[in-house]
């Protein structure tokens, strides 16, 4: 009884946020959207950016997971603004020199691309997406985003065989 209670609030609450929508404007003027918690925004940006690009939901939830562990709509204390080893920044650990490649026009930093939702969602999915139309494989193009070459490694089998019950709606 007592859990039924915060995930109704939770699902109401995401279906509400849904409805009402989130606008961004763009770089570099983006203000951080302070009305829906990290999991909800990367929950849409998710969705919205592997519907534009063409990226299976399972493979996109997947790189998320693996690279930020996150876990869904609900994931309450998730915590996008990572930093790897490697440099790679933000929820699905883009590097910058890959975001600049990406999108040479558009005007942002390091600080963007690690604290920015949408951006860096964008950013991998069309980064999956290149890789996915480059080697026509999406274990090698798995691979290739993980380490910069098209090997099926072990990322590149955990992400294509991802399966973590999300879905559209966030369970």
């Amino acid at each position: 009884m007592k859990l039924k209670i915060p995930v109704s609030i939770a699902i109401i609450y995401i279906v509400v946020a849904s409805v009402i929508g989130e606008e961004t404007a763009p770089l570099p003027h983006r203000e951080v959207a302070l009305k829906n918690p990290p999991c909800v925004r990367m929950h849409r940006c998710i969705e919205k950016y592997s519907e534009e690009f063409r990226i299976p939901k399972s493979i996109a939830y997947g790189v998320a997971y693996h690279e930020t562990r996150y876990q869904g709509a609900l994931h309450w204390d998730y915590d996008h603004r990572k930093l790897s080893g490697a440099g790679a920044l933000g929820p699905m650990q883009v590097m910058y020199s890959t975001a600049k490649w990406l999108f040479p026009k558009e005007n942002f930093s390091r600080e963007d691309l690690k604290n920015d939702i949408d951006f860096n969602v964008k950013c991998s999915m069309k980064l999956l997406r290149n890789l996915h139309d480059k080697y026509k494989d999406w274990k090698k193009a798995l691979g290739a985003y993980n380490t910069g070459r098209p090997v099926v490694n072990t990322y590149a089998n955990s992400v294509y065989n991802f399966n973590s019950g999300i879905d559209a709606s966030g369970k």
